[in-house]
């Protein structure tokens, strides 16, 4: 009976230990009675982002100044006031009138250009009476005034976004005015005039702003020398045939010269020029 007991036993192990043996060998890899786990693999992946636009361009080396040669350029160019006479026939006093010169600036190649401008001013009055159910109209003063400007900017040196200028220049003037008189008879019109001339050179820079993507936009600030002439003038026709009368005093001046005040920056427009594309 134990025989049999012993027999039975050993058959049983035989039997189910191989099998516990392959499960274990699988599962950790060992024939041992703990399970080894091997850590997971990691990968590592690197993006790299690049611009909607890509690498910002090189500067293309053209200076500012090369890319407005040939192109018209508009601005002001320097003059706004001229004279004309005022006050009685026979003692003129000083007045002027505002006729601030606009004009062009053409690079006909990178050294030499030339500037044409002109400023003009017109204007006229009148009274209107009413008295008995009647209406009087009376013309008041009317004047006028006129300018032409010249110059030829010779760039003697530029840069990326500035150039050094001489400029050569002339500036010529002349105002009108007409008064009628009233009374019965009427006195002859008195004629009020005035005329300006500027011969003269200013020597300075043009900054182009380029550097911020606008090169047809330039500023420019000079200083210089010149010759002015002006006059005032009043003058009348002889009354009742009579001989007839005027006055006038006129003014030479050469110094000097600076393009706007320092302080016009702040205070006043900024002077500038634009090349159209």
């Amino acid at each position: 009976m134990r025989t049999g007991l012993v027999i039975g036993l050993g058959m049983t192990i035989g039997l189910f230990a191989p099998a516990a043996l392959a499960q274990d060998t699988g599962a950790g890899g060992s024939t041992g009675g703990s399970t080894t786990v091997e850590p997971p693999k990691v990968t590592t992946k690197t993006t790299t982002t690049v611009a909607a636009g890509g690498a910002a361009p090189a500067e293309d080396g053209v200076t500012d100044h090369e890319k407005v040669v040939g192109h018209l350029g508009v601005g002001y160019l320097g003059l706004t006031q001229l004279p004309i006479g005022s006050g009685a026939v026979a003692g003129v006093n000083r007045a002027n009138l505002d006729a601030p010169i606009i004009g062009v600036r053409y690079w006909l190649s990178e050294k030499l250009g030339l500037d044409l401008g002109v400023g003009f001013t017109f204007f006229s009055s009148g009274r209107e009476i009413e008295q008995n159910n009647a209406t009087t109209t009376v013309d008041g003063p009317a004047a006028y005034g006129a300018a032409v400007h010249g110059g030829v900017p010779l760039a003697f040196a530029y840069a990326k976004h500035y150039k050094f200028l001489l400029v050569p220049e002339l500036n010529v003037g002349f105002t009108h005015r007409g008064e009628k008189q009233v009374g019965n008879p009427a006195p002859p019109d008195i004629t009020r005039s005035g005329f300006r001339i500027d011969v003269g050179a200013r020597v300075g820079t043009e900054i182009q702003f380029g550097f911020i993507g606008v090169p047809e936009l330039a500023l420019q600030a000079t200083v210089g020398i010149a010759f002015r002439r002006q006059v005032w003038k009043n003058s009348q026709d002889g009354i009742n045939g009579g001989p007839p009368s005027s006055s006038s005093d006129g003014e030479s001046a050469f110094g000097t010269t600076v393009q706007s005040d320092p302080w016009a920056l702040f205070v006043n427009n900024i002077s500038a020029i634009y090349y159209f594309p």
